[in-house]
């Protein structure tokens, strides 16, 4: 294992549970403001909240937006990011989610339109598989289609989250557990066929699934479907480190969307199979 970074914001609520946790584990200051170290794992707090609240406008500043993240990476040689962070819906739902970040269509909460940030596929998948391993009671576990910021960074990153409600964001039982879940992820160094996933719902419940056989890195859910163009497809394969073997198609894609979506890979030489 190389050098990981673990970031979150000090604005958010499941972040600070996270970090007392965090710091409870053997996390100590280095002496650079804002940075903490555990062996070859980092943590990197920012001040402000690392996906904007605001709908369609990121601000103006620190930028890029919410730290530079590539030139945090060069400095302390980091693999990649995990991002401990709050998950926040309507239905306030307890649960416990893993997910690509990027934007198909116009940039809601940040980022840039029509753009993914790289993310690590097998990283991803071990702490996915961490945190189904034995969750608090009443939480759901899954993994979240791709969705909002960052998407900038060539450095490979994902979050994993607690929610859906201030109720979770501080409760220490399960945030003790997620931050558990992130660090033996971080050690467990799997290795799974990579894939990416196209059409289902936004958490994903057939890739979720799968994820013990396969280590998806960014999926296109149905409702994004009619957003896709070779660019963006291209992007889903190009951005999804550990080299793309399959693209799996779920439920609820359209007869022309699962063509345009064959011809894409075909052209980028990716298999692909039906649910």
């Amino acid at each position: 294992m190389g050098k990981v970074g673990i970031t979150l914001s000090l604005r958010d609520q499941a972040a600070l549970n996270m970090l007392g946790h965090f710091r409870g584990m053997g996390f100590e200051e280095t002496g650079k403001e804002g940075v903490l170290r555990r062996g070859d794992v980092y943590i990197f707090t920012v001040e402000t909240l690392i996906v904007p609240v605001e709908k369609y406008r990121t601000p103006e500043g620190p930028d890029p937006f919410p730290a530079d993240y590539d030139a945090i990476a060069r400095e302390h040689g980091i693999d990649y990011f995990v991002v401990a962070s709050r998950h926040a819906s309507e239905s306030g739902k307890p649960s416990l989610t893993v997910h690509a970040t990027g934007n198909f269509g116009k940039a809601v909460y940040g980022g840039r339109n029509r753009e993914l940030q790289s993310v690590p596929a097998n990283p991803l998948r071990d702490v996915f598989l961490e945190v189904s391993r034995d969750p608090p009671g009443g939480y759901a576990i899954s993994l979240e289609a791709t969705h909002h910021s960052p998407t900038q960074f060539e450095t490979p990153m994902f979050f994993a989250e607690l929610g859906s409600s201030r109720r979770q964001w501080v409760d220490e039982e399960a945030g003790a557990y997620l931050a558990e879940a992130i660090l033996r992820g971080i050690s467990a160094e799997g290795k799974a066929p990579v894939a990416i996933g196209f059409g289902g719902g936004h958490y994903c419940p057939t890739f979720s699934v799968k994820e013990a056989e396969l280590a998806f890195g960014h999926i296109c859910p149905k409702y994004a479907l009619d957003l896709l163009n070779d660019d963006l497809i291209s992007q889903m394969v190009e951005k999804t480190v550990g080299g793309v073997e399959l693209a799996v198609f779920d439920k609820g894609m359209k007869g022309y969307q699962r063509k345009k979506v064959e011809v894409a890979l075909r052209k980028l030489d990716v298999e692909y199979e039906a649910r």
